[in-house]
């Protein structure tokens, strides 16, 4: 649960991303904007603990999930800008087993994906359909190359959450206090929260902003069953300007699942190469 991993990840793709600014104009998206929020709640009200709780619970109610989610990155380097799309679709398991498959395109786009990452818990298999090639490596040397970050962030970070937490969470032992904690947030402080609508739809919104790190983190909730709906990470390094946005469009409990679910057979035709990376820039 910790959010540093993620923004370790986030940041250490910036220079990689960086390279592929070239004064893009953004497009129209179909994220959750809040230009078109209305604010309902004070900034002196108290954050909704007990919601975040719940949220965090529902999240984490099965060692096993399947996850289609929309990603955005905004990057901006002084007067030049780049948009990012991605839809990818994971199934999870807790031992860090997942299978993911990942589309560089908007979301109704029809362009073809075949890119494809396979732990089986040890080891991460990364495919590039549009290159033929694939790579094999550590768990570790994955989670380390940042490249996790273009899948689901959220579904990756969930992977790293200890057993011992997990139980917690079982046992419905999950006070505020606990939250706070597993979040890695010192101070209640640095927590805000607000009641907003958004086209419409009804959100509660908690914003934390990392002081050290730099970077401003914000969930969405729906308040009515506090299901986590989106995850922004904002923040800034080296005059680089960052957004990534994960809509989850679906998330599914204990989905199906088969002996080759977690293993990867290269595709035919397809050279194995010592590394490569999901990014195509």
């Amino acid at each position: 649960m910790k959010s540093k991993l993620t923004t370790i990840a986030v940041f250490s793709i910036i220079a990689m991303l960086a390279g592929a600014v070239n004064a893009v104009p953004n497009q129209p998206s179909q994220l959750i904007s809040a230009e078109n929020a209305t604010t309902i709640s004070q900034a002196t009200e108290q954050v909704d603990l007990p919601l975040l709780a719940k949220s965090i619970t529902n999240f984490f109610g099965s060692d096993r999930y399947q996850t289609e989610s929309q990603i955005e990155f905004n990057v901006g380097i002084e007067d030049s800008e780049i948009t990012i799309y991605l839809q990818t679709k994971i199934i999870t398991q807790s031992d860090q087993k997942f299978r993911a498959e990942i589309a560089w395109r908007k979301l109704g786009e029809q362009t073809k994906s075949g890119n494809l990452v396979v732990s089986d818990g040890k080891q991460v298999w990364i495919y590039r359909a549009d290159l033929q090639q694939y790579a094999v490596k550590s768990y570790q040397e994955f989670q380390d190359s940042g490249d996790w970050i273009f899948i689901s962030p959220s579904s990756i970070a969930s992977l790293q959450v200890s057993e011992q937490y997990k139980q917690v969470i079982a046992n419905g032992g999950l006070s505020d206090e606990k939250v706070l904690a597993e979040l890695g947030i010192l101070s209640k402080d640095f927590l805000k929260g607000d009641r907003r609508t958004i086209n419409g739809d009804s959100f509660y919104v908690y914003t934390y902003r990392d002081l050290k790190e730099k970077f401003t983190f914000t969930a969405f909730v729906q308040p009515e069953t506090a299901i986590l709906k989106q995850l922004q990470f904002a923040g800034t390094n080296q005059g680089t300007d960052i957004v990534l946005t994960e809509k989850i469009l679906s998330r599914t409990a204990n989905p199906l699942v088969n002996a080759q679910t977690f293993k990867f057979s290269p595709p035919k035709g397809a050279k194995r190469v010592k590394s490569l990376s999901l990014s195509q820039f």
